[in-house]
């Protein structure tokens, strides 16, 4: 804990308002004891106050970050569309070529000359 000590000056004023040494002695330990005491509840209140700030902020994070947990959910749920649609574009590529085989007029006839 940080000591306060009252400046020379002012303890000088005082010793001459209080009419002596001793009562000034006395009023500077108890002023110094007070401002000690005040600058270390300022502390404990702002260490207080950052638990209380850090905790909110990540609770605010948390509401509006996306957790790893639900980032691998949702990719499960991706790549499972994916999966489907490969499965889907691969299904269409061949039907496509089969067609576009059946459509080609010599192809045709070629079957015709064996059948």
């Amino acid at each position: 804990m940080e000591t306060y000590t009252l400046p020379r000056e002012a303890f000088d004023v005082r010793e001459r308002n209080l009419g002596g040494k001793q009562n000034a002695e006395v009023l500077a330990r108890t002023l110094e004891t007070a401002i000690s005491g005040i600058q270390q509840r300022a502390k404990d209140e702002l260490l207080e106050q950052k638990q209380l700030l850090k905790i909110a902020l990540k609770d605010d994070l948390k509401q509006e970050l996306v957790t790893r947990e639900l980032f691998e959910e949702r990719f499960k749920v991706i790549e499972e569309k994916f999966t489907s649609l490969h499965f889907k574009m691969n299904l269409f590529i061949a039907i496509a070529l089969i067609a576009l085989t059946f459509a080609n007029p010599t192809f045709v006839q070629l079957l015709q000359k064996i059948f």
